[in-house]
C-alpha cells in the first residue's frame, strides 16, 4: 500500500484505482463505463490519464476488448491490493461508528446544567450525532451513589464525595450571601432567610460558616424548590439568601456578598465529573470523558 500511495499521490484517484481494478476484471471499456456510472469518453481520458502519470501503456485494444501489457498487469495487481484495502478500511470505520453510537446516562446537579452543562452538551452533540444523553437531575449525593452503583454512567456533581470513582474537577463555586442591596453582616442574623433545595454538603459548608458567626440558624421565612426561585424572590425583597456561585453570575436586582473565612479566604465549593473506572466502558463513554478532561472552557 505504501508504494500504491507513493506513486499515485500526485494525480491518482480513487475512481482511478476502481477503474484499473474493473477494467482488468472486465476488460471492456463500454461494459465498465456503464458499472462505474461514467460515459465511454470519460473513462477512456481517465485511462490516458493513468499512462501518462506512470509512463506506461495499461492496455492495448483489441477486437475483443482490452489486454492489458505487463505494466499494466502489475498496475492492475497494485490496483487490487488498494481496493481491498479500501473495503476494510470502511468495514472497520463502520464498525467504529457503531461502537460511537448509544446513550451515556448522565447526572447533573440542577444548577450545573442550568449555568453549564446545556452549553457543554450543545457543543459536543454537533461533533458526535450518534451519541445520545439521558440527563437526570437529583441531589448530588443522590447522582454521586447512582455512580457508584452503576444507576448511572456519569455525573456532574457538587461537592466534595469519596467513592470507587474517578474524579475532574470541572468548577469552582463561592459563596456569597444574595439580597437586594448591600448586607451588613451584623444585622443578617435579624433578616428573614429564603431557603431552597440543595445537597447535603452545600449545606453543611453555608451552616458551618453561619454558626461561627452567629449563635443559632436564621429563621426561614419561606422555602423553595429550585435556587433560581429562590433569586426571584430575593429581587422582590422577601429575604436574603445564600448560596454558591460561579464568576459568571449575573442577576439584576441582586447584591453579592462574599462569605468569607476567618482567614479572609471566600468559602468555595467544588464541582466535579465523575465516573466509574472500569474497563467496560463503552466507547462513547470513553470518548466523553476525554472531552471533559481536555476542554479548559469547562472551567
Amino acid at each position: 500500500m505504501d508504494d500504491v500511495r507513493e506513486q499515485g499521490e500526485q494525480k491518482m484517484k480513487d475512481t482511478d484505482w476502481e477503474i484499473i481494478y474493473e477494467l482488468y476484471r472486465i476488460p471492456n471499456i463500454t461494459k465498465v463505463a456503464n458499472k462505474l456510472y461514467m460515459t465511454q469518453p470519460s473513462l477512456t481520458k481517465r485511462l490516458q490519464g493513468i499512462e501518462n502519470e506512470f509512463h506506461i501503456k495499461v492496455v492495448d485494444r483489441t477486437p475483443k476488448g482490452v489486454k492489458f501489457t505487463p505494466e499494466g498487469v502489475l498496475l492492475a495487481k497494485r490496483a487490487d491490493k488498494y481496493m481491498q484495502f479500501m473495503k476494510e478500511t470502511k468495514k472497520e470505520m463502520q464498525l467504529y461508528r457503531e461502537d460511537m453510537t448509544g446513550t451515556i446516562l448522565l447526572g447533573s446537579a440542577y444548577s450545573y446544567q442550568k449555568d453549564f452543562l446545556n452549553s457543554i452538551l450543545a457543543a459536543y452533540a454537533p461533533q458526535h450525532p450518534h451519541t445520545n444523553f439521558e440527563v437526570v437531575n437529583e441531589p448530588s449525593s443522590a447522582l454521586f451513589r447512582k455512580v457508584c452503583d452503576k444507576d448511572l454512567d456519569a455525573a456532574f456533581v457538587q461537592g466534595n464525595y469519596t467513592g470507587a470513582v474517578q474524579q475532574y474537577q470541572v468548577r469552582v463555586y463561592r459563596a456569597y450571601i444574595l439580597y437586594k442591596e448591600a448586607v451588613d453582616l451584623k444585622e443578617l442574623e435579624h433578616m428573614p432567610m429564603i431557603g431552597y433545595r440543595s445537597n447535603d454538603k452545600t449545606r453543611e459548608l453555608l451552616e458551618k460558616w453561619w454558626l461561627q458567626q452567629f449563635q443559632q440558624l436564621p429563621a426561614t421565612v419561606m422555602s423553595v424548590t429550585h435556587i433560581d426561585f429562590a433569586w426571584q424572590l430575593v429581587t422582590q425583597g422577601l429575604g436574603f439568601t445564600m448560596c454558591f456561585l460561579p464568576d459568571t453570575f449575573n442577576y439584576p436586582g441582586i447584591t453579592l456578598t462574599p462569605m468569607l473565612l476567618p482567614d479572609g479566604k471566600p468559602i468555595e465549593r467544588y464541582t466535579w465529573f465523575v465516573w466509574r473506572d472500569t474497563e467496560g466502558n463503552s466507547d462513547i463513554l470513553e470518548d466523553f470523558i476525554e472531552y471533559v478532561k481536555g476542554h479548559e472552557s469547562l472551567k
